[in-house]
């Protein structure tokens, strides 16, 4: 049985310590959340996201944003911050 894990910030796949911040499997965060080994502040993280939700879905930033807050509230990072 294979265990699938993923980024508590964003869902991203974290498949090999290469996807990890810092290539640490101990570290819960993808390189992309964590750059430097901890979480980016809840504000980078909801632009980031709307920025790559505007490029994945073609969506305006308002729509966006929404999007990427309502997605963002799902993950363990985020269920209790204020987005």
């Amino acid at each position: 049985m294979t265990v699938s894990i993923s980024c508590d910030s964003c869902g991203m796949p974290l498949a090999g310590a290469e996807d990890h911040a810092l290539a640490d499997t101990s570290i819960p965060y993808c390189i992309h959340c964590a750059p430097e080994g901890h979480l980016q502040n809840a504000a980078e993280t909801l632009e980031r996201f709307t920025q790559w939700t505007m490029r994945q879905e073609g969506l305006d930033y308002g729509v966006a944003r929404e999007r990427a807050r309502a997605y963002l509230k799902l993950m363990p990072a985020w269920k209790d911050a204020n987005l």
